[in-house]
């Protein structure tokens, strides 16, 4: 860690095998399992879209704050995170993620400026690719 950069907030989750849940931060368990169409029961969160929902309030976040930096409404604003498994064969796989960001307010040069801003703010932002225009 730099000398300018300082922790601001951390959290903790853990999984346990055979519990179904992952316990966040001291809080109440998140129930999760394996996708139905990986073979899985389908009940409970699975990977895949504890990502998706961290990279959409991450970034929704970030164009909060952008927007409202640079003097947009961020009212009626929304993020959309779609993420895919993918597999490299054998036992490699990687998360694939994109998402849409809607900010009714803005004309287009503004969403694009906010957007930017954004990405550069979410810390999950250079995970999206494409990143959203």
């Amino acid at each position: 860690m730099s000398p300018s950069e300082q922790d601001l907030y951390s959290a903790e989750a853990r999984s346990l095998h055979g519990t179904g849940r992952v316990d966040v931060s001291g809080r109440a368990g998140l129930p999760v399992g394996a996708p139905g169409e990986l073979g899985g029961s389908g009940h409970g969160y699975d990977p895949e879209q504890l990502y998706a929902a961290a990279l959409a309030t991450c970034l929704h976040q970030a164009v909060v704050i952008a927007a409202t930096e640079t003097g947009v409404d961020p009212t009626g604003s929304e993020v959309t995170a779609r993420v895919r498994l993918r597999t490299g064969g054998g036992q490699h796989y990687a998360f694939a993620a994109t998402a849409d960001v809607s900010l009714p307010s803005a004309d287009d040069g503004q969403r694009e400026r906010v957007v930017a801003q954004a990405l550069r703010i979410c810390p999950l932002g250079d995970q999206l690719d494409p990143p959203p225009a």
